[in-house]
């Protein structure tokens, strides 16, 4: 098997198992989510994030994102482009009741302002699963990948995921990007 059939396996099992969450354990989801979220940027004392807008399978943190923003941190959030980029807008309070969707399909704020993101105290970033040394499986698409190379290394790197998308191993090839913490509904983990 190789390293892609590997991560093709492992995707389509997240996404069986993602399915399978009942509404009512996505709301609870959501709060575990929120705490983690909220208390990791008090904690780090950070002021300027980048996060995704999930979709409906992804972590439930549209909530948290605008308790952030709420809060006067600066949460930006990227809008996919068909060239295989990120382009971002801030946040703006009260974003949650106006959003559509992307060329890509992706959701995304009707409002805010469009900005150049090159720095960040940290980035919030979907995963379909990561492992607890630091490797993260995305969806494919590697925009993520692409985006964090341009980003100052110092810049935090979290992988949000569901507990049970932490998995013992992670197939990784050259351009995968690794990240420095990860967030679940249940935990903070630091990565090892």
């Amino acid at each position: 098997m190789t390293v892609g059939d590997g991560k093709s396996e492992l995707r389509e099992f997240v996404r069986l198992t993602r399915a399978a969450r009942s509404a009512g354990e996505r709301d609870e989801a959501a709060a575990g989510f929120g705490v983690a979220l909220l208390t990791l940027i008090a904690e780090e004392d950070w002021h300027s994030v980048a996060a995704f807008i999930p979709t409906s399978s992804e972590p439930p943190i549209l909530d948290a994102l605008e308790a952030l923003v709420a809060k006067g941190v600066e949460v930006s959030v990227p809008v996919s482009t068909p060239d295989g980029l990120l382009e971002w807008i801030r946040l703006e309070h009260g974003f949650v009741d106006d959003m559509t969707t992307d060329s890509m399909g992706m959701p995304i704020p009707t409002s805010g302002q469009r900005v150049h993101l090159t720095q960040a105290d940290a980035v919030f970033v979907p995963a379909a699963a990561v492992d607890r040394a630091g490797n993260r499986l995305g969806w494919g698409k590697g925009y993520y990948d692409r985006f964090l190379k341009t980003l100052d290394p110092s810049t935090f790197v979290v992988a949000v995921v569901f507990d049970s998308d932490v998995v013992l191993d992670i197939p990784t090839e050259p351009h995968d990007v690794g990240i420095d913490v990860i967030i679940t509904e249940r935990d903070v983990y630091t990565v090892q």
